[in-house]
């Protein structure tokens, strides 16, 4: 495997378990009504570690391959030397700052008994997610310019976070409306994941175009751009997505009350694929993220 491929993948792991971190915190914490967010942070606890470890070492792992990137291939991939070379660059300096944070989410999940441990995840996350809209394409442009550019990223992020981040939990949520004593807590929790579903996916939408204007300042028509050709097809899974949710809300939730279990397997089924397409999202993310935008 080349470099380049490790650095995608390895990115593709970060996002993927910050973002689920993210949305498991909203939403076993933010949605849920008291007494029942317990449950599902309970139910949700080895997701949550196990996210927070993968973020952990690819936090690392992402510092090491730029190292290797830019210095001597694999040779400097475990040079501290080179290490430190990378951390006084303007990746390096908002890198640090992403590490520390790193150390601090993997300290707080390892602490169950810390009070407002979940409210401090919320927060780890949210500032971990802030910090990727300060590298890459998203830190292209300097001035006012700059600035509309990095907080459309960070609305971007957030709420492509909410989004993927919640499908997992909300299919935890989901075998709970089997249970009569959960059962109108798992419904409170379902209506307010919707509510806020709806924003986050119009949000996706809205600065998704606006971050392809700001970066190609053209409609991705170029189908000889390697990188185009991936935002195109990142355009169609999100629609897919899209097309998923509104298919789950406005079809299969008003069914549940005349055939719970059809509509419920279905709603399951459904979510998965939605969660599926998601996975693709982020890859194509990963990929078209380390190609240079023209």
């Amino acid at each position: 495997m080349s470099l380049t491929a490790l650095f995608v993948l390895c990115r593709f792991l970060h996002f993927a378990s910050l973002m689920q971190i993210f949305g498991l915190s909203v939403f076993c914490s933010l949605l849920a009504p008291e007494g029942f967010s317990a449950i599902l942070q309970r139910k949700n606890q080895t997701l949550m570690v196990w996210s927070g470890l993968i973020a952990a070492v690819t936090s690392v792992g992402m510092l090491a391959i730029q190292a290797a990137l830019m210095g001597n291939g694999w040779d400097d991939i475990l040079n501290l030397n080179v290490w430190i070379l990378v951390l006084t660059t303007a990746f390096g300096e908002v890198w640090s700052w992403h590490l520390l944070l790193t150390a601090v989410l993997l300290l707080v999940l390892l602490m169950e008994w810390l009070p407002g441990r979940n409210v401090l995840l919320f927060l780890c996350s949210l500032g971990l997610l802030i910090t990727q809209a300060l590298i890459g394409h998203a830190a292209m442009h300097q001035g006012l310019l700059g600035l509309v550019q990095r907080t459309n990223h960070v609305v971007h992020l957030l709420s492509a976070a909410y989004w993927f981040g919640s499908l997992l939990p909300l299919l935890t949520c989901m075998l709970y409306t089997r249970q009569p004593s959960a059962r109108p807590y798992a419904i409170v929790t379902l209506v307010r994941f919707s509510v806020w579903g709806h924003a986050a996916v119009v949000l996706v939408i809205i600065t998704g175009i606006l971050n392809t204007t700001i970066i190609l300042q053209r409609w991705p028509t170029d189908m000889t751009s390697l990188y185009q050709c991936l935002l195109v097809v990142k355009v169609i899974l999100v629609a897919m997505m899209a097309a998923v949710a509104v298919y789950n809300r406005y079809r299969l939730v008003p069914l549940m009350g005349k055939d719970p279990e059809r509509a419920q397997s279905r709603f399951i089924t459904m979510t998965w694929l939605e969660w599926g397409l998601a996975i693709g999202v982020l890859l194509l993310v990963s990929w078209f993220a380390t190609l240079a935008p023209r």
